[in-house]
């Protein structure tokens, strides 16, 4: 999924659609590219190299944080699933209650 790919016609789209496209895809990007950076940073044997990488994925870590609070403050249904969800001790699963 790219920013050029959507799904409906961008005459369709209105601009807040468009710029959850666009936040949304960059939060993939990020999530992927600290996947990568995880990778590499485990599996690098050189301690000075794996401290610059340490870092490079922190920053990465933060770009994920920024852009996913970007997401939730412009989707009240996310932030509400989010509020309810985030933060809590115990199971995940045990939070929702399927079938009630």
């Amino acid at each position: 999924m790219t920013q050029e790919h959507v799904v409906e016609p961008r005459e369709a789209l209105n601009a807040q659609v468009l710029d959850m496209h666009r936040a949304i895809t960059s939060l993939i990007g990020k999530l992927e590219m600290l996947d990568t950076q995880n990778q590499r940073f485990e599996a690098c044997t050189d301690p000075e190299l794996k401290l610059v990488m340490g870092y490079q994925r922190d920053a990465t870590r933060k770009h994920v944080a920024m852009l996913l609070e970007w997401v939730r403050r412009r989707d009240p249904k996310l932030d509400k699933e989010m509020k309810e969800a985030l933060f809590k001790a115990g199971p995940i699963a045990a939070q929702y209650h399927y079938g009630d």
